[in-house]
């Protein structure tokens, strides 16, 4: 099942990045609201996990302040299961009465960030790529201070004499572990202002591929009866006391597993098939992965969520029940079809080196 999990993240993301590339083609954004179309996937996954405050679900394209890293990286450090004891209640001049001190003091104290030395933090500031790279390595080394920190290899950008000699280090190693990217040209800008998208990006890499997060990836079951209160109630709150009760009965099928439940998301793995709930600011979406489209408790499943969410659920199962006999047929299927002006469904085709044929099925519904 671990390989059919990690096929169902990848298509997932694939169908997020089709959707908006076409919305955006359709219609034009309003303002920041939304991630740029490469951040979508990334962004979208770290909020499931619950790493992006929400004070920073909006305005992603917006140069990220110095306190806005600070609440990124303390979701980051205190999933890890990391504990803060603060010595030091006054570190910083400048942070006195600031609405974020509070984080900004744990963040000292936890050794996730630095002042100028002469004692001050410059909240508000924005934050340049070499720093937010440096930041992000002096983030790690407190997670994880045994760790080997040497770069391997020696790499050159075609702006390497912007970055600073301080910086070097630290862009090399984001580079050389695929936290940070390069732009066209393997260009860094180096000096340029960190958005908020970017750090929730490189700070949702970082976290991924030092499994940071390895526990909440290893989940392989979650135990509805085990979820808080509090838990419950803000998915309800999100979707509706309807949909947590199609969740809770499905999974009492021995075949069924509920394999992640977050304030604004849930997985759901089927014998053959898997469904995921989404519901990051820009919007809502109900993606499912089909094998076997002849598993009716996954059908039955998918409809009942699809109604119970969205305004144009009825025409989504609609079009699902249209296409069931292509899917028993193993046709390869493309349909994008738009419900209204927020709303689209999608169906595509995969075909891996065997031949074999799974879809991909999406219901998107744009926030306001």
């Amino acid at each position: 099942m671990l390989k059919a999990k990690t096929t169902f993240a990848v298509l997932v993301l694939a169908g997020l990045m089709i959707f908006m590339t076409a919305f955006s083609s359709a219609q034009s954004l309003s303002g920041q609201s939304e991630p740029s179309h490469w951040a979508v996937q990334e962004v979208t996954e770290a909020i499931g996990k619950g790493l992006v405050p929400k004070e920073l679900q909006a305005n992603y394209q917006s140069n990220i302040k110095r306190y806005q890293y600070v609440l990124l990286a303390l979701e980051v450090y205190e999933k890890t299961g990391k504990n803060v004891d603060i010595v030091d209640t006054r570190p910083f001049a400048d942070v006195s009465n600031h609405d974020y001190e509070q984080e900004i003091v744990k963040a000292y104290n936890a050794g996730i960030v630095k002042g100028d030395g002469k004692g001050n933090f410059f909240p508000d500031d924005f934050i340049t790529r070499q720093e937010i790279a440096s930041l992000i390595v002096n983030l790690l080394m407190q997670i994880a201070p045994e760790k080997d920190f040497s770069v391997r290899n020696s790499y050159q950008y075609s702006d390497s004499d912007e970055i600073s000699d301080w910086a070097r280090f630290y862009i090399d190693y984001c580079f050389e572990n695929k936290i940070l990217a390069g732009y066209g040209n393997n260009m860094i800008d180096p000096k340029g202002n960190a958005t908020v998208e970017q750090s929730i990006v490189l700070l949702y890499r970082l976290a991924m591929n030092e499994g940071l997060l390895e526990s909440l990836e290893k989940q392989e079951k979650v135990n509805i009866e085990e979820l808080s209160i509090e838990t419950i109630n803000n998915f309800t709150d999100e979707y509706s006391a309807e949909t947590f009760s199609i969740i809770k009965n499905v999974v009492e099928d021995e075949e069924v597993e509920l394999t992640s439940f977050w304030d604004k998301s849930a997985t759901i793995y089927f014998k053959y098939n898997s469904i995921s709930l989404n519901s990051p600011a820009f919007e809502k979406n109900i993606y499912a992965l089909v094998h076997d489209i002849n598993e009716e408790i996954f059908a039955e499943t998918y409809k009942k969520l699809l109604l119970n969410n969205f305004s144009g659920g009825g025409k989504g199962v609609l079009l699902f029940e249209q296409n069931i006999e292509k899917m028993k047929s193993k046709e390869l299927i493309d349909v994008y079809e738009e419900i209204d002006d927020t709303q689209i469904f999608l169906i595509e085709s995969r075909q891996d080196n065997n031949n074999n044929i799974s879809y991909l099925i999406g219901f998107i519904q744009k926030k306001k």
